[in-house]
């Protein structure tokens, strides 16, 4: 998980939400009100709106471009309950939140793969996967 994940308010300027990534090196932001979680906004979707040129960067919200519906995880649960909701959703990154609901970081493929990287290498038999 990645703690604490880079937030935005739905009526922030994709021009910022654009400049919070660049800053952070991060992909997806979380869009949040009073700390939960009400969308994610990735980076392919806000640079499809690129050509449209800075002024319209600067006047649309990041509302009009998040994802919305977003299915969050606690954060007691185990990395794998991150993955299935990503999986299932076909989304790459999920929102982690504390017992009440609190935004209080981010899982994404990055660090699944991590994991995986680290620890898992030796799960996978060559001879079984061509």
């Amino acid at each position: 998980m990645s703690a604490p994940a880079v937030a935005v308010r739905p009526e922030a300027s994709v021009w910022l939400a654009w400049k919070l990534m660049a800053h952070h090196g991060v992909r997806h932001l979380l869009v949040t009100e009073n700390g939960r979680c009400i969308g994610v906004l990735d980076d392919r979707t806000l640079f499809a709106q690129w050509p449209l040129g800075p002024a319209a960067l600067h006047n649309k919200p990041v509302s009009a471009l998040m994802r919305r519906a977003v299915t969050c995880v606690p954060a007691s649960s185990e990395l794998r309950c991150a993955a299935d909701v990503m999986m299932r959703e076909g989304v790459d990154a999920v929102p982690v939140v504390d017992e009440s609901g609190v935004t209080v970081g981010i899982v994404s493929y990055r660090d699944i793969l991590g994991v995986f990287a680290r620890c898992g290498a030796e799960l996978i038999d060559p001879a079984q996967h061509p």
